[in-house]
């Protein structure tokens, strides 16, 4: 089956902000043996005849529309939803953003035969299944994505997402206790992933660092992208931790992320390899993807090899 990714309905910084989680999704997708597509240059919906088109959720009146336009043609459409609805709007109202995206979103969903969300728990399906048939998916691992570098890291640890007061705070607590000049390799805009790439193979372990107190979700797609080129990751405390709990190190509690941190720096190789290894073993791609899709009634086309 072709699954036609469509972000026009983003920005060009939102769209770059969604490209790991594009790219994990295309290699476990073809590891399925379906045919994933994703052209930067090209906006255009796919007919039925072409495939499924699979719109990132964040849907504006124009885009509600045209979604509108090629339904009624016959166009085929998957949700993908990566934000957690609550009683304030996605991600608990943190952000008036996510309160109107949340708003929005059972307009859209009413072109949809399946919604697959990225958030995990039952509420979160319930919440999304009022609207289509729903499934929890996970970012994991799939042969495609490794682009591991053994260099010689000369940071301690690395950080790329936007950067929060609470993240820039715990960060330079952070590099405070290294002792080191070159303790926090950060990067903060939207880099496109060969930068951020680069730039995180020159430390030696990832950290995990909630944006605000009230988010308790990891980020997967920052888990996949460390262990694929080959770094480790230590996480503070999150709330929704699972299934990452069981493939990356947590940290009971804050004070305990620091200290843990500094030990994973020094024992970085054996860390990473041990991560790797239960990543590869927990999260292969029939186990995010193929039951999802199959509980949305998209069925692989061929087994995993």
């Amino acid at each position: 089956m072709q699954l036609s990714f469509w972000l026009a309905n983003h920005s060009l910084v939102g769209q770059r902000s969604l490209e790991d989680v594009v790219h994990i999704m295309s290699c476990q997708l073809r590891a399925l043996g379906h045919r994933p597509v994703w052209d930067k240059a090209n906006n255009k919906l796919v007919t039925k005849e072409s495939g499924i088109n699979v719109v990132v959720e964040g849907f504006t009146p124009q885009a509600i529309a045209i979604m509108k336009e090629y339904y009624e043609k016959g166009a085929r459409f998957l949700i993908l939803a990566t934000e957690e609805p609550t009683d304030k709007g996605f991600n608990h109202g943190t952000q008036k953003e996510m309160v109107w995206r949340q708003q929005t979103f059972p307009e859209a969903a009413k072109y949809a035969e399946g919604i697959i969300h990225l958030v995990p728990g039952q509420h979160v399906t319930d919440w999304y299944a009022q609207f289509a048939p729903a499934a929890y998916a996970e970012l994991g691992y799939a042969q495609e994505l490794l682009r591991p570098g053994w260099n010689s890291p000369t940071y301690e640890f690395g950080f790329y997402g936007s950067l929060t007061p609470r993240r820039v705070k715990l960060l330079k607590r952070l590099a405070k206790m290294t002792g080191k000049e070159k303790a926090v390799r950060v990067v903060g805009n939207f880099a496109t992933q060969d930068e951020r790439d680069t730039a995180m193979r020159d430390a030696k372990v990832v950290v995990q660092v909630r944006k605000f107190d009230e988010m308790g979700l990891v980020s997967s797609s920052r888990c996949c992208t460390a262990l694929a080129i080959g770094r480790p990751v230590i996480a503070e405390p999150h709330e929704l931790s699972k299934p990452w709990d069981e493939i990356v190190h947590f940290s009971p509690s804050l004070e305990a992320f620091y200290a843990e941190a500094l030990v994973a720096a020094a024992t970085w190789r054996g860390l990473h390899a041990a991560q790797f290894s239960r990543w590869k073993e927990k999260l292969p791609p029939e186990v995010c993807l193929g039951a999802a899709l199959a509980t949305v009634g998209v069925q692989p086309e061929r087994k995993v090899a």
